[in-house]
């Protein structure tokens, strides 16, 4: 009758002269302890006048015990045998019991042989049976007597007391699925239906626990997790529940930060982070884990959400050099996905003088590339004017060819190919590309010199492949005015540039920098249509009288990038 004792108390207690009586707050924690109300009772006990006075230390222990901190409670009951021993013979058997249970959950199977020997003298309630079954159970299983183990869980599985059997019924099937009698997918249905009707104890937790373990073990994580929050939700200071939820994160950061998780497919990925992502860890690890999900998002060019998550950590996360580095990601992001203005936002924002020389180099090649792609030819030239390499080249000819100043970006593509013309190995779709538009430049800019010398180059190379036709259109001294050459110039002309230039990105700095912003070629995707097919099929859309070449705007057709599921996207620093 611990409810009408509490109630009683709390009459008894009202009065304010009782304030210095501590035996009354002792007996309510008493109460406490008996309807299973343990952090009531701690909050009774944690009056500095109660001390270690009228038995509170060894109710302390009991509510620690139902709390399920063993550890402590262990501690706590071996320095109060004496008083357990002056209390009245059914207490000395609820203290027992718990004691028991502490010493068996800490593995001090020596103490709990002990303990256990003390009911030779008290007796064992009737009540009381299914509970030192399954205790008695437990001992001879940490003892390595199976079969007297099974016995005692079944006893206990079999008994009226449904909280006990319960409790046996989860020992029973956990020491049959470690002996290999039960196998892994009816271990996972038979902990499914307890979870299911049974609730709101460390019974549950436990088995949670276990269940959690086994989809873990089946990559089945979305229910791993969920297993993991339901345990928080029901008992959230349970040292089970922090178990699971250990386990939980190290599988969380196991999906985001190794090999593991690049099994699964990024959008499975995408929504398994957005539902869980309480589990991030804090700090420079987190910051990585968001950047390497980042980075995978792109690989499928779900860009919308990869920029979601990279602005929030520049805007919220991220200071100096990092800040710097992340942005220089989100804006070869923002590029491919055709937002210059926001590329260019970002990259002004997070200016920085203390930087390396190869970051630096990088966001200016990109701010150069994002001016000239919402029209500011002359200032993206200024940004890069004095750059050398390769990727340098690159861009200048594309901001020169899409400045229309023709024959400059002629030019600038027959230097950034030099002497490629000679060597035996056949051009790439890439460097065919290119030299169908150095002479649709030259031959725009009314360069016939230059055109004839580059067409000597690069015939004897465009003849064998597969843009012969539209090499000899273009490169013909018969001028730009042809409905053939607006035909190809056109279809030239519409191709995005921004992948060449990103892989000559990787290429300059993925030595020095794990570079992601450029492409990575793969067999397994279908190559751009050459223009020599697209010839085949533009000259009756193009009406005398049009530009040979379109407009750029940042909302052009694209042609989508060849990348690896793994292959980073961005350039990355020497210095993070």
């Amino acid at each position: 009758m611990s409810a009408e004792a509490k109630g009683v108390l709390d009459v008894a207690t009202a009065d304010e002269r009782a304030d210095d009586d501590v035996t009354g707050s002792v007996l309510k924690a008493v109460a406490d302890v008996m309807m299973r109300r343990p952090d009531e009772a701690l909050k009774e006990l944690a009056n500095p006048k109660i001390g270690d006075n009228a038995d509170a230390p060894i109710w302390r222990a009991m509510a620690h015990s139902s709390q399920g901190r063993w550890a402590k409670a262990r501690e706590e009951f071996k320095n109060v045998e004496i008083a357990v021993g002056a209390l009245p013979i059914e207490l000395q058997r609820e203290v027992k019991s718990e004691w028991l249970r502490c010493a068996i959950e800490t593995s001090d199977f020596v103490g709990a042989s002990s303990v256990l020997n003390d009911f030779e003298t008290l007796g064992i309630a009737p009540d009381a049976a299914p509970a030192m079954q399954l205790l008695g159970g437990r001992l001879e299983e940490a003892l390595g007597h199976n079969t007297d183990a099974l016995n005692a869980y079944r006893l206990a599985a079999g008994s009226r007391d449904r909280r006990y059997a319960v409790k046996g019924q989860l020992r029973e099937v956990m020491l049959r699925y470690k002996l290999g009698d039960l196998k892994h997918k009816d271990m996972i249905d038979r902990l499914e239906q307890l979870t299911t009707i049974w609730r709101g104890d460390e019974t549950e937790a436990e088995a949670l626990q276990l269940l959690a373990h086994l989809y873990t073990q089946d990559k089945r994580y979305r229910d791993a997790f969920h297993v993991m929050r339901t345990a928080l939700l029901a008992h959230p200071n349970s040292d089970l529940t922090r178990k699971i939820q250990d386990e939980a994160a190290a599988t969380f950061d196991s999906l985001f930060m190794s090999n593991e998780g690049d099994r699964m497919p990024a959008i499975e990925a995408l929504g398994l982070f957005y539902d869980y992502r309480e589990l991030t860890p804090i700090g420079r690890r987190g910051d990585e884990m968001i950047r390497r999900l980042a980075d995978r998002l792109v690989s499928v060019d779900l860009l919308e959400q990869a920029t979601e998550l990279l602005q929030h950590q520049v805007d919220h996360r991220l200071q100096g050099a990092a800040r710097a580095q992340v942005a220089t990601r989100l804006a070869t992001i923002y590029l491919m996905n055709h937002k210059a203005e926001k590329a260019l936002a970002v990259l002004q924002a997070t200016r920085l003088s203390e930087i390396t020389a190869d970051l630096r180099d990088q966001r200016l090649l990109l701010e150069a590339r994002a001016m000239s792609d919402i029209g500011r030819h002359e200032l993206a030239l200024e940004i890069i004017e004095g750059m050398k390499g390769r990727e340098a080249l690159r861009l200048r000819a594309d901001i020169l060819w899409a400045g229309k100043k023709w024959r400059e970006a002629a030019e600038a593509i027959e230097l950034l190919y030099g002497e490629r013309w000679s060597q035996p190995a056949a051009l790439s779709d890439q460097e065919r590309r290119d030299v169908l538009r150095g002479a649709i430049a030259y031959a725009l800019a009314e360069e016939p010199m230059g055109l004839k010398r580059f067409r000597d180059k690069y015939h004897s190379k465009m003849m064998d492949s597969p843009d012969r036709q539209a090499f000899e259109v273009v490169s013909a001294p018969i001028g730009s005015s042809a409905k053939e050459f607006r035909a190809v110039a056109a279809a030239m002309g519409g191709l995005d540039t921004l992948d060449a230039f990103l892989k000559e990105m990787r290429a300059r700095y993925q030595d020095k920098d794990q570079v992601a912003g450029a492409p990575q070629e793969s067999a397994a995707e279908p190559k751009p249509a050459s223009s020599a097919r697209i010839e085949q099929t533009l000259p009756e859309n193009n009406a005398p009288g049009k530009s040979p070449l379109p407009e750029r705007s940042p909302s052009r057709t694209s042609v989508k990038p060849d990348r690896t599921p793994t292959g980073s996207i961005l350039v990355r620093s020497r210095t993070h």
